[in-house]
């Protein structure tokens, strides 16, 4: 295994392969675009200490959607006993198709659900296609009409292990926190609650995962959707299972 494994790509080069161009390389210079990609590889792949071993190994205990391998680098003079994370060659898609649902939708676990549940698939696409493409623009929002279409189209359907979507942002990926955003596009939107409808708010504090403002309001929605009737008694019911809880806690202090 480790003879396959150290013929993996360094998982900092293909990321560099992947966003450099447009992006400037080397990566580590975008400091909030790193730490976000370093947290959605750590979602995709979760990870625990190797006892044996040392370094870190691919946790058994959780969903593995990508195969990374710890390679500990000895400590000489060319190198600082640093780790070396390396990727399987035939998840780079995968991973591209992850990082475009992180500037969409936030949240890692949130992209682990539209990557591993169909049913949720459907629900969080169909949300954002009203969301994003019945706005008269999405300039505003660093996107491309043409190509959120397109990506918008192939969510649903797409083997998103094999198929590559079409990258609906214009310039630079959310998770850099430049532009007109604030680390993906539901953070944006959330800084415009004023121009959103009361069920569109709800799903983007939730799927923020500010679930206070969420369960704000879900107290507001009136309406018929069964897709947000859903997500608003999940919401009030979260919330008031988390509110218990810290009042059991106020008790036993």
């Amino acid at each position: 295994m480790e003879s396959k494994t150290n013929n993996w790509p360094e998982l900092s080069h293909v990321l560099e392969a992947l966003l450099c161009p447009p992006l400037s390389k080397p990566l580590s210079r975008h400091g909030a675009l790193r730490n976000s990609l370093n947290t959605l590889a750590n979602a995709l792949c979760p990870s625990e200490k190797d006892a044996v071993n040392g370094g870190r190994k691919i946790s058994r205990s959780k969903p593995c959607l990508i195969s990374l391998y710890w390679q500990q680098l000895e400590l000489s003079h060319h190198t600082d006993g640093r780790t070396s994370v390396r990727i399987d060659p035939d998840d780079k898609t995968l991973l591209w198709n992850a990082i475009l649902l992180q500037g969409v939708f936030g949240e890692p676990k949130v992209v682990v659900d539209i990557l591993t549940d169909p049913a949720k698939r459907t629900e969080y696409t169909e949300w954002a296609r009203t969301l994003f493409l019945e706005r008269q623009s999405v300039v505003g929002l660093g996107l491309l009409r043409q190509e959120l279409f397109g990506f918008l189209q192939q969510l649903p359907v797409a083997d998103l292990k094999t198929e590559r979507l079409p990258n609906p942002f214009a310039d630079v990926l959310p998770q850099m926190g430049m532009g007109p955003h604030r680390g993906n596009l539901l953070k944006t939107l959330a800084a415009q609650t004023a121009a959103l409808s009361m069920g569109d708010s709800m799903m983007t504090h939730y799927l923020n995962d500010d679930l206070e403002e969420a369960y704000k309001a879900a107290c507001a929605v009136n309406t018929d959707n069964p897709f947000l009737l859903k997500y608003r008694d999940r919401i009030q019911a979260e919330f008031k299972e988390a509110k218990e809880f810290d009042d059991l806690l106020d008790l036993l202090r």
